[in-house]
């Protein structure tokens, strides 16, 4: 059961409706007073959007509410989340357990306030989606439990003191990867010689670390790498071409910001035949060519067995340890593997993937009459 804030926004928009009429009125009739006239309306009608809500009031209905906060969704999060809803819904019944799913939207502030209004709208507990939104809850709300999942490293990012006995009002479950098996995916299915092209946002603490990790085995294997930054959906192209045009395979490590933006990744794809490992099945299956991965779902789940252990079976949160995933799959995406001709994909498993999402792509070496590939 979801509720959602429709009601709340539909009022907020006809109260600025409201004000933006009177203001039209007052340009009509005002003469020399309508330039102050209109600065007050104006300032009214910010001042209702700012005041509205981000989260709405939980009902004294003896159910459990629980406030789902994600920073950016894409498809690992909203996997994950429906893993939480479901397992919390088998543990809890259907008629006894109430969620209310707030995304922040790539605003770290705006998550700050969706953390603190649930805090302050009588939710029993956060489960925060994706690091920042781990962290920014955490910064903004410390009297109820909070549970993380999308995690790569939960030390790393600041939000708990110890993985086996945290010490706040924050734990979870750790979403990092095989980062090993990754790069020995990349260096099985690059033609020699093998190197990489890494890119990721800047901001985001996870993917930095998966960077680190990925860049000292590559060291190891002696497999000469480069990393890119991006941050926006224009630098996420340019980089794509940029390390498409210099190396023969790209790794993805699982990043909100890139994993939110796939349908630039796979256009590049397409256009260049760049081969590209990601860091999780979802971002496989949005654009990229192969991966190993977690299973988001069972994520999900796993999260909502440490909330279940927190609200009714009086786990004190503090000392509940992080845990972390422990199996992985290998998987292909079958479209963008058979419009590149590789099928290098021995026993991987292949995703369910829909050949609609993958529109045709006019590449350079495409001929006049539409021949290509």
């Amino acid at each position: 059961m979801k509720k959602t804030l429709t009601g709340i926004l539909t009022a907020a928009a006809l109260s600025v409706c409201m004000v933006l009429s009177l203001t039209a009125c007052s340009r009509l009739t005002g003469g020399g007073k309508s330039d102050t006239s209109n600065d007050s309306a104006t300032q009214s009608a910010e001042e209702i959007l700012q005041e509205t809500p981000l989260v709405t009031e939980a009902e004294d209905d003896g159910k459990v509410h629980i406030g789902i906060l994600t920073f950016r969704s894409h498809g690992a999060s909203e996997e994950t989340i429906q893993g939480f809803e479901d397992e919390m819904i088998s543990l809890f019944g259907s008629d006894k357990v109430v969620f209310e799913l707030v995304d922040a939207e790539g605003d770290p502030k705006k998550c700050a306030q969706i953390a603190t209004g649930f805090a302050n709208n009588g939710y029993q507990l956060i489960f925060a989606c994706g690091t920042e939104a781990v962290q920014n809850a955490g910064a903004a709300v410390k009297d109820i439990p909070i549970i993380g999942g999308c995690v790569s490293d939960y030390l790393l990012s600041g939000v708990v003191s110890s993985l086996d006995a945290p010490g706040g009002n924050i734990t979870g479950v750790c979403s990092l990867g095989p980062i090993e098996d990754q790069m020995n995916l990349v260096e099985q299915i690059t033609p020699w010689p093998v190197s990489v092209a890494i890119i990721s946002s800047s901001t985001e603490t996870g993917s930095r670390f998966e960077v680190n990790v990925a860049t000292q085995i590559l060291d190891e294997k002696e497999i000469p790498w480069k990393s890119y930054t991006a941050d926006t959906e224009e630098d996420l192209r340019e980089r794509m071409k940029e390390a498409a045009g210099e190396y023969p395979c790209i790794y993805l490590p699982t990043d909100n910001f890139i994993a939110s933006h796939m349908d630039i990744v796979r256009d590049v794809v397409l256009e260049t035949g760049v081969l590209t490992v990601t860091g999780d099945y979802q971002m496989c299956a949005d654009g990229g060519l192969c991966c190993v991965s977690i299973d988001y779902y069972e994520h999900g789940k796993k999260a909502a067995g440490m909330a279940y252990a927190v609200l009714e079976q009086g786990e004190e949160i503090s000392r509940l340890s992080v845990q972390e995933e422990t199996e992985f799959q290998s998987f292909y995406n079958p479209v963008i593997a058979e419009r590149l001709e590789w099928y290098d994909y021995g026993n991987m498993t292949p995703l369910t993937v829909s050949e609609e999402d993958y529109p045709e792509i006019q590449t350079e070496e495409t001929s006049e009459d539409g021949e290509g590939y």
